[in-house]
């Protein structure tokens, strides 16, 4: 039964459409002349040496074109799905706006149907589009009509076709073609022309790089208004409709490469955040900070205010540092590890260099993290020189004498339970030299408490690491997150002979005009006093010349530091020249997955293993050494500054030039020492868990036995322990940085899970959020190394 309000309503419809075109015929003529898109200009980025990176681009694509150069098909779809009747109507189609007034009359409001091709096309252009009332669809008829009696049909719908968005930064149909099909809008086919006209009524939503089935769906709707309208016939519609969507590759693939690509999102975040508007800044261009004030408008000046941003990175050592990664990480296998690498001018500050990871263009789910930065990775023991400047400071020297048993506990006033600490030497003491050379956690762990949990923190802070550090004394061991960047940052201080540079991606900005509008100004601060640093130095130096990080050597003056995660997760190697510092991290992105042969674990798709048992020493030293021998070429070799003799001066010890290192496999520590007796060979073991093999037994050494090496050197031995059980915390309901803390300070190896709000899986763009679950459940009791599943949830 008919509803006996739907005369009523039918009578009002009419009577609100009629008004409105009455009303607007009485509107007095206006010259409606079609303004000229405006073009956003191109910003460029520039390499140190003046060369061009990328122009980043501008989210506005416009290519005008002639009503000639666009195919009868693309015409005929557009009018089929947008105004049936465009060729018939004055401007305003009574018909269809009656069915848009009786919708706005059932729902209570104004319907935003109803328009025709022209006016959407005045109302785009003449009017203010969010503003959605019944006087702007008045203001819209009378602009209509009037425009109408202005323009052609074809004119208008040239313009129309030139100013619509079409999706994915297309604006007209040119741009829309080139988009979507890397073609001329004159090329296009019938299932190309029905596509693009079907995205104008909701171009993100219908966007087919997202969402094909979608935008299938709604060509097919263009086909068979297209159909119902005579301007195909039925074979055409039944081809067209199964024809693929055989897309162009979408804006940023491969055809969009350019070099440092996590460099150069890492500067486009500095503009966009504002950074460089620091309240210095801010005071001296009061105006210009108002201007930019808002993100939307440093996005407008970024990617549509032709900026030219000159930055830091030198184009042939960053091409050097991603040859330096690919020569050295393995390349078999469909998981495998990956690098970050950052080199800094230490007088300077500049990152010359930045690989975030192997291949930012590539396909992979972490292809566009940057491993430099983000929430950082454990650093091991390149950490410990922190401390040693800190105790230098204090007036504590480098000939220090601490024990350095394989095991310590140790019971900070602070503490509740004693810290148990792994890894130090059978020989009885060592100095802060040893300690580093050779990397005796229990040297370091007595130092820390000697200086205070916080120490390791404030002196971070001290030479220009960002990353928080907690104030724990295990921090002395690397057990806290830090970016390669605040690696890199740091050992460039100490490079710099304890002068502190921030890093700095950019030295200047200049608009469009030419003007400069914001400069980089070096200014350095003095953290740490000469001598304590050339000390050192010196220190890190023998850790190259004789200690673990040997596979750093560059055949010049350099120091550094390595360092190694627990379980083998995360690897580091930081140093430095006189010249240059750099810092390498070397892991799987994925999370903590330890780096080791799948002899020594059982290896699956999730837990890959490496060829080798990966350390500091290993790849991530080979990297630096690379990188460092590329970097240096055809710079002349420049000393360090030589510390006091009482330091730097060694004994001077007879060896023999070549000894033949002995089979130490499956010896005890004791057994071994006595089998080196004689030899000048020295053991340093280190204590790894391992339940394969039984414990005190060594389980590897290096050099390799039966190797010839010189006289005095080292034979490292890793010697199998078995792990500590410990309880599984509570982090269900903490945020996911203190979580990953909380675990690794029991240490348990952390695996991560990133859900969305509705638990489904998805891809972490960054690495914050909430954990929701975790496996083992808190409580559970363990192995120390055991890896700990949490679920975290995006917020």
């Amino acid at each position: 039964m008919r509803s006996p309000a739907a005369p009523l309503r039918r009578a009002l419809v009419v009577s609100w459409v009629l008004a409105l075109v009455a009303t607007a015929c009485s509107w007095e003529t206006q010259n409606l002349v079609p303004p000229v898109p405006e073009t956003a200009q191109t910003s460029v980025i520039l390499a140190r040496d003046g060369s061009l990176i990328v122009e980043p681009p501008s989210d506005e694509n416009r290519t005008s074109v002639s009503i000639e150069d666009i195919p009868q098909v693309m015409l005929d779809a557009v009018v089929a799905i947008e105004d049936e009747r465009f060729y018939l109507h004055d401007g305003v189609d009574l018909k269809a706006l009656g069915r848009s007034a009786s919708r706005g009359v059932t729902s209570g409001g104004i319907s935003g149907g109803g328009s025709t091709i022209t006016m959407q096309y005045v109302g785009n252009v003449f009017l203010d589009r969010s503003n959605q009332t019944a006087d702007r669809k008045l203001d819209e008829i009378m602009l209509a009509r009037q425009f109408e009696e202005q323009y052609s049909k074809d004119f208008i719908l040239q313009e129309y076709l030139n100013w619509i968005y079409f999706g994915a930064r297309a604006y007209g149909v040119e741009a829309a073609a080139q988009q979507y099909f890397a073609t001329s809008v004159s090329n296009l086919k019938l299932p190309q022309a029905s596509l693009l006209a079907g995205l104008i009524q909701a171009p993100s939503r219908l966007n087919p790089y997202d969402n094909a089935e979608g935008a299938i769906e709604r060509r097919e709707a263009v086909l068979s208004a297209m159909l119902r309208n005579d301007f195909i016939n039925e074979e055409e519609f039944d081809s067209a409709r199964l024809e693929p969507l055989d897309l162009a590759p979408e804006f940023g693939d491969e055809s969009d490469q350019y070099v440092a690509g996590h460099f150069v999102e890492e500067v486009k975040a500095w503009i966009l955040d504002g950074l460089f508007m620091d309240e210095q800044w801010t005071a001296a261009n009061p105006i210009l900070a108002d201007e930019l004030a808002t993100y939307q408008a440093r996005e407008d000046l970024l990617f549509r205010g032709g900026i030219t941003v000159r930055t830091t990175i030198d184009p042939a050592m960053q091409s050097r540092a991603e040859a330096a990664v690919e020569a050295i990480l393995p390349t078999d296998g469909s998981v495998k590890p990956d690098a970050s690498v950052v080199v800094i001018d230490p007088p300077t500050g500049e990152v010359v260099a930045m690989v975030g990871g192997r291949d930012f263009f590539g396909d992979s789910s972490f292809a566009k993290v940057n491993l430099a930065m983000g929430t950082g990775r454990q650093a091991g023991s390149s950490m410990k020189p922190l401390a040693l400047a800190e105790a230098l400071d204090r007036g504590i020297p480098v000939t220090r004498q601490f024990p350095a048993p394989a095991t310590i506990e140790l019971q900070p006033p602070d503490l509740i339970d004693p810290w148990k600490v792994r890894g130090g030497s059978r020989t009885g003491v060592s100095d802060l030299v040893d300690g580093t050379i050779w990397s005796r956690n229990t040297v370091y762990a007595q130092l820390a408490v000697e200086l205070g949990a916080g120490a390791v923190g404030e002196m971070a802070a001290k030479l220009g690491m960002s990353s928080p550090i907690a104030p724990v004394y295990a921090s002395v061991l690397g057990t806290e997150n830090v970016t390669t960047l605040d690696l890199a940052a740091a050992y460039s201080t100490f490079a710099n002979r304890g002068i502190r540079h921030d890093a700095v991606f950019v030295t200047e900005i200049v608009d469009a005009d030419g003007t400069t509008i914001w400069e980089h100004i070096p200014t350095g601060e003095r953290v740490l006093e000469s001598a304590d640093v050339d000390q050192l130095t010196w220190v890190l130096s023998q850790v190259i010349e004789r200690g673990t990080g040997r596979d750093a050597d560059i055949g010049r003056p350099a120091a550094g530091k390595t360092g190694t995660a627990q379980n083998y997760a995360d690897a580091t190697f930081a140093g430095y020249t006189p010249n240059y510092a750099a810092a390498v991290w070397v892991g799987f992105p994925q999370g903590q997955i330890s780096m080791v042969p799948c002899n020594r674990k059982s290896c699956t798709e999730e837990d890959p293993g490496t060829p080798i048992q990966v350390a500091g020493g290993t790849y991530p030293a080979r990297i630096w050494r690379e990188v460092m021998t590329a970097v240096h070429a055809g710079i002349p070799e420049q000393e360090f500054t030589t510390p006091p003799p009482s330091i730097a001066t060694p004994t001077t010890i007879v060896l023999p030039d070549s000894v033949d290192v002995p089979d130490l496999f499956g010896l005890t520590v004791d057994v071994a020492v006595a089998t080196l007796d004689g030899s000048t060979l020295s053991l340093v073991p280190v204590e790894v868990v391992d339940t394969t093999f039984a414990p005190g037994t060594i389980i590897n050494q290096a050099p390799p036995p039966l190797s010839a090496v010189p006289g005095g050197s080292i034979v490292t031995v890793e010697v199998a322990v078995e792990p500590e059980i410990r309880t599984v915390p509570v982090v269900v309901g903490l945020a996911a940085n203190p979580a990953r803390r909380a675990l690794r300070r029991e240490g348990f190896v952390v695996q991560e899970r990133f859900v969305d709000r509705n638990g489904a899986p998805i891809s972490p763009e960054n690495t914050a959020g909430d954990v929701i679950g975790q496996v083992p459940f808190a409580g559970t009791q363990a192995a120390a190394g055991t890896s700990v599943e949490i679920v975290i949830q995006k917020r």
